[in-house]
């Protein structure tokens, strides 16, 4: 009876040295609903052990060397992950999680060794599983292993963009979970997944020119809201969870350019959704653009983005299908050949999707699919690397974008607005020929289940409508840079103390006005006294990639007598713009009334119009050194004079009566 307790003894004893040598604790692991990660909880740091620990592999002449790190492999046969974690002890007993719903078939937790010490995870998988997606990171005390799902199919796809946040059943986070039985043991126990989210956002960090959001899982956001100055951008990120340490905390968005700043702060709104705050000037001109991976977002200027290269082989596209469904919904989805990185936003009743790695978006093919489509979709390329797709949404409604697992497939859904004809508006009143207005604009508003009140058609007299003046949509604006030279801290010319920054926008903003009611779709490179360099001014005019780009400047020299009008080119195609232009511009009538010359029409080597890829021209409407011409320049019937023939000679160029 001694000899045993004594062995008894002595066994305890050896367990118990082995628990205390191990510097790492293994308890249990976390079930991600998604299906994406399994969470290793455990207590300690497994790298804090100097001494050499050596695993033995299945199907291997040796072992392996683990010392102070984790150790992977796979088994073909049975289809195995294997993880071992060294200077580990497993608290209770092997188990067996059997998974539920997941290209895995169960994970198994054992003592792998107590000497040294080793806990071995065993992944057990499904045969849709690619071993190639496995993978395990850590940092000494957490462990992820972390893997690509095919249970979401890439037909279904994921919702990574919504107006709303509504999510359908395309969109819900996988149903994954599992079933816990102890080794040996009879009970068993189900395991709810404590992670219910579709992303975990684990580091934010900063380079010169952005903020990058790194996280795991997939992205899925909502429509960015701006308030009305666009001095604050919200968006709520949905299915997600962050760090405690990023709660409400705010992180400068870096800027290689003094004039831009804007700053980013995160919090926690509940279990399923965390806010991102951005807050600056001129918002709407940064960018919000999903990683390859699908689990990164970076924040930053356009500007920015415009110049940067996302990859030396850019993707092609594959193919392109549109659908059209008797519920008034539409589809397009965009097929690739490798993983992209994209944003998307919506701006002046259109919907934009941006590829930034996109070099060749198949044309011919594009328009072979409009042609049996009536959705209309625009694609422009805005560098050579990247791709823009516009959809108009006069006739529709934006629904939701989804997003293949892998990021070679982009699905965008739109929803066809209601069409409301008179007899939809007819309402019984004590007069039946009085229409309600209240009614006409509850139709307007409401898509499906308008109910009214109908009078039989006959017993109305209506009155034929007016015909409207029909309006062109937006794919079908023209669309015009015009770019008041100078601003900011470069004042441009003086003549007389005052500066050709002020006059260029006076003008600029006339001429933005009349074109603008003549339905041309007007972008301007500044509003206000900004400074811009010439590099920005190029690289906005080609982001948009407008129709004509037209620069608008006051002359300046050193000969005071010098006076009169120029119109400057230096492109090919860009010389009928400005023949048309300087023609109205420089007309006689004005000539003689503005008491001036002409100068003419000159080829010059200008660096705006030099490196803008749309026909580009350079206007000096006069001399602000001559004092004669400068006192004249500062009136504002001139000025309005000069818009209304830069406007004129602009709509001959563009054919627009």
């Amino acid at each position: 009876m001694i000899r045993y307790t004594v062995i008894i003894f002595f066994t305890l004893l050896f367990m118990l040295q082995s628990a205390l040598c191990a510097n790492y604790r293994v308890k249990d692991i976390v079930i991600d609903s998604s299906d994406r990660i399994i969470l290793i909880r455990g207590l300690g740091d497994f790298r804090l052990n100097s001494s050499p620990v050596y695993a033995p592999v299945p199907s291997s002449p040796g072992s392996v060397n683990i010392l102070n790190d984790i150790s992977s492999f796979t088994v073909s046969s049975p289809r195995r992950y294997v993880v071992d974690i060294p200077n580990a002890s497993l608290t209770g007993g092997s188990r067996t999680y059997q998974y539920k719903n997941s290209v895995i078939t169960n994970v198994q937790i054992a003592q792998f060794s107590a000497n040294p010490d080793i806990v071995r995870v065993v992944v057990t998988l499904g045969e849709k599983a690619d071993f190639s997606k496995f993978k395990t990171y850590t940092n000494g005390s957490d462990i992820v292993i972390k893997y690509s799902s095919s249970v979401i199919d890439n037909s279904i796809q994921y919702k990574f963009y919504t107006p709303s946040g509504d999510m359908d059943k395309s969109a819900a986070i996988q149903n994954t979970y599992a079933v816990l039985s102890y080794n040996n043991i009879d009970d068993t126990k189900e395991i709810i997944p404590k992670l219910r989210t579709k992303y975990y956002l684990s580091k934010i960090s900063q380079n010169s020119d952005g903020i990058l959001l790194r996280g795991l899982g997939s992205i899925s956001m909502q429509k960015v809201l701006f308030n009305s100055d666009n001095t604050t951008a919200e968006i709520i990120l949905d299915n997600a969870s962050t760090a405690s340490k990023f709660e409400n905390k705010t992180y400068k968005v870096p800027s290689s350019q003094k004039d831009i700043s804007a700053q980013l702060t995160v919090n926690k709104l509940n279990d399923k959704k965390v806010k991102l705050t951005l807050n600056g000037e001129g918002l709407r001109d940064y960018r919000f653009v999903v990683a390859t991976d699908g689990q990164s977002l970076y924040i930053s200027h356009r500007g920015y983005l415009i110049n940067t290269i996302f990859s030396s082989t850019p993707a092609k596209v594959n193919s392109y299908k549109i659908t059209s469904a008797q519920n008034g919904y539409k589809t397009i989805d965009f097929n690739f050949d490798k993983s992209i990185t994209y944003d998307v936003f919506e701006l002046n009743n259109s919907f934009y999707l941006d590829i930034n790695n996109l070099g060749d978006y198949n044309a011919l093919l594009l328009e072979q699919t409009l042609k049996n489509s009536d959705m209309k979709v625009e694609a422009l390329k805005i560098s050579s690397d990247k791709t823009r797709f516009i959809i108009p949404m006069d006739e529709l409604n934006f629904s939701y974008a989804n997003a293949e697992s892998n990021l070679k497939s982009i699905k965008l859904c739109f929803k066809e607005k209601p069409q409301v004809s008179n007899k939809d508006l007819i309402k019984v009143s004590s007069n039946p020929q009085d229409v309600n207005k209240d009614v006409k604009q509850e139709a307007v508003k409401k898509s499906e289940n308008i109910v009214v009140n109908y009078v039989p058609k006959e017993e109305i007299k209506e009155d034929k409508p007016k015909k409207k003046k029909e309006i062109p949509t937006i794919s079908s604006m023209k669309k015009v840079v015009i770019d008041p030279g100078h601003g900011g801290s470069d004042c441009g010319a003086i003549g007389g103390g005052y500066y050709e920054k002020n006059l260029n926008l006076t003008v600029a903003k006339m001429v933005e006005e009349r074109l603008s009611k003549k339905n041309i779709y007007v972008y301007m490179t500044r509003k206000k006294d900004d400074t811009l360099t010439l590099e920005d001014r190029v690289n906005y005019s080609n982001e948009i990639n407008p129709d004509i780009y037209v620069s608008i400047h006051t002359n300046s020299t050193v000969q005071e007598d010098s006076y009169g009008l120029e119109t400057h080119y230096y492109k090919d195609d860009s010389l009928e713009l400005a023949k048309a232009v300087h023609k109205n511009f420089a007309s006689s009538k004005n000539l003689k009334k503005w008491d001036t010359k002409d100068r003419g029409v000159i080829k010059s080597r200008f660096y705006v119009i030099n490196h803008t890829e749309a026909p580009s021209i350079l206007i000096e409407m006069g001399f602000i050194s001559n004092l004669q011409e400068r006192s004249k320049l500062l009136q504002k019937e001139r000025q309005e004079e000069i818009a209304d023939s830069i406007v004129k000679g602009i709509l001959e160029y563009l054919k627009v009566k």
